[in-house]
């Protein structure tokens, strides 16, 4: 009799639609998976970056998984999207654990739950649970439902942003860590389109409260009501909304882009949604209370036009897939990377108006982003590349993009060597001149006989070396911990940084040696791969 304990689920021959076919970095990550599996690693964390086409993954490791697969997600969005991927792949007997939803099938080898309810309802057989949004992974929810019943099946976790505001870190669930691919990638390749960003005068939140590692929402929503900042974020959507770059490099007024706002709070939400009614802007707003089926319609209608802007708390997260929303308003201030990127992330997926398919005579719409809140400043552009790690914070690779400014007419993203806003004219102040010092016999002494001015002469010498070998300007911080035992006074690093930002020379020489090392990785990689020898696992072994 033949053995059939490998066999996929879905034989190829019951499918009516053809898979889609996966771009090369999809395929890739799948196969990482299998060779994880192959050294024992059962807990594995993909990394997939917005647009990065995460479902599709997750879809092609259902196709041709050998056991029963549980899906876990904790949004109606999510698991919605979850279905509607398998269906395009020709996978319909799926059952869903969520609520009263009335696709339930228990006797389906493919369950997509909602953590909530499956915590509550008998746990189906799995010898694969995947978790959507695995930065989720660590709550007591998930841990105790994996501890208690899973803990022989091999965990695939899926996220964009893997990190939690509270510390804990994946490295105590997961083994090993996948990046899918990079936001430079995607943007190169056209899968994501980079967006045209704003911010507005900064807020002063010293006086607001940390609670759980983010701001407390109550008095950052009584400072956030603000009539004036209110009445700026509808003024500043007016103006930036219809405005789009043409490839010469002016503007021309189209329509308004189709918009999601994201607020504090409830009441926030309710007031910004009435201002922007009384200007006359079709909106609707939405919060964790809002009927699932009107949640349902308002998003439908902001997708198709029928609404200019969907103001949200909470909601508009993860699973809020609406490409034609080309439009983000941000009106929350947070110190979390994870809301930021998640909510900012739901405008990069391009859209073609006129052309579903995308063609060279309909381009994308160009996402705008409105940064009411100094996010951009606070954590970074959503679409920046970070180092992700299991056991660390994430970090900023290196310096690859040319450091920005803000300018002071129309608060427009520029970078820093700009001098002229190309948007509004206005110029900006030149940098302060640095006098250098008088060469006089008693600075000489001094210096010589000051260890603090001994250290400031070897931290500006370190500086030079930085500037012309083309090292980011945290070496000369680094050098000199080195060599005293503590980091240099922050005056000294803050007046470095401002330094680089305004010596296009510098940037210049950085951007040429990280090339250099980005050539030298990429040979030390390809020879590296050449040397790993295959464990000799037949591929059927691996039930995915």
């Amino acid at each position: 009799m033949k053995d059939t304990s490998t066999l996929p689920l879905f034989p190829l021959s019951v499918f009516v639609p053809e898979p889609p076919k996966l771009r090369v970095y999809q395929s890739a990550s799948i196969q990482a998976l299998r060779n994880h599996v192959r050294r024992g690693k059962l807990r594995v964390l993909l990394v997939a970056p917005t647009g990065s086409g995460k479902t599709v993954i997750i879809a092609a490791i259902i196709r041709t998984s050998s056991v029963p697969v549980l899906f876990l997600a904790h949004r109606m969005e999510l698991i919605d999207q979850a279905v509607d991927e398998l269906r395009k792949v020709g996978i319909t007997n799926v059952g869903v654990i969520r609520g009263d939803d009335d696709r339930v099938n228990p006797d389906a080898l493919v369950q997509v739950a909602s953590i909530q309810t499956l915590s509550r309802r008998d746990k189906p057989p799995a010898g694969i649970v995947i978790i959507d949004e695995a930065h989720r992974a660590m709550s007591d929810s998930y841990l105790n439902l994996l501890r208690n019943h899973y803990q022989e099946a091999i965990l695939l976790g899926f996220s964009a942003t893997p990190i939690r505001i509270d510390g804990r870190l994946l490295g105590q669930l997961f083994e090993a860590m996948e990046v899918v691919t990079t936001y430079e990638q995607l943007i190169k390749e056209g899968h994501i389109v980079a967006p045209w960003c704003f911010g507005a005068p900064e807020i002063d939140l010293s006086q607001i409260k940390i609670s759980g590692g983010d701001f407390d929402e109550d008095q950052l929503g009584d400072l956030m009501r603000r009539p004036d900042l209110i009445g700026n974020i509808v003024d500043h959507w007016f103006n930036y909304a219809n405005r789009y770059r043409t490839p010469e490099g002016g503007i021309r007024i189209g329509p308004y882009r189709r918009t999601i706002a994201f607020a504090v709070g409830i009441q926030h939400s309710l007031e910004i949604q009435s201002r922007f009614r009384a200007a006359g802007a079709r909106i609707e707003h939405v919060d964790g209370t809002t009927p699932e089926k009107q949640r349902r319609a308002i998003f439908a209608a902001l997708g198709n036009g029928d609404l200019d802007i969907v103001t949200n708390v909470g909601v508009a997260l993860e699973g809020i897939d609406i490409p034609s929303v080309k439009c983000i308003v941000h009106a929350r201030p947070t110190q979390s990377l994870v809301l930021w990127r998640q909510s900012a992330g739901r405008e990069l997926r391009p859209w073609h108006p006129g052309c579903p398919k995308g063609c060279a005579t309909h381009p994308s719409v160009e996402p705008l982003l409105l940064d009411h809140a100094g996010n951009i400043g606070r954590l970074g552009f959503p679409h920046e590349d970070l180092y992700w790690s299991l056991t660390e914070k994430p970090q900023r690779i290196g310096n690859k993009k040319a450091p920005t400014r803000v300018c002071d007419g129309c608060y427009a993203y520029l970078p820093a060597h700009k001098r002229i806003c190309p948007y509004c004219g206005k110029e900006a102040p030149p940098p302060p001149p640095q006098d250098l010092p008088q060469e006089k016999e008693d600075q000489l002494k001094q210096y010589v006989n000051s260890p603090e001015e001994m250290r400031l002469m070897y931290y500006n010498m370190i500086v030079q070396v930085a500037r012309q070998k083309g090292y980011k300007p945290g070496f000369a911080a680094a050098r000199y911990k080195t060599r005293y035992g503590t980091w240099p006074p922050w005056e000294w690093g803050e007046a470095t940084k401002a330094s680089f930002a305004s010596d296009p020379e510098w940037q210049a020489n950085y951007t040429l040696n990280m090339q250099r090392k980005e050539k030298i990785n990429q040979q030390k990689m390809a020879k590296e791969l050449a040397k790993i020898e295959d464990p000799g696992t037949e591929e059927d072994d691996i039930p995915y």
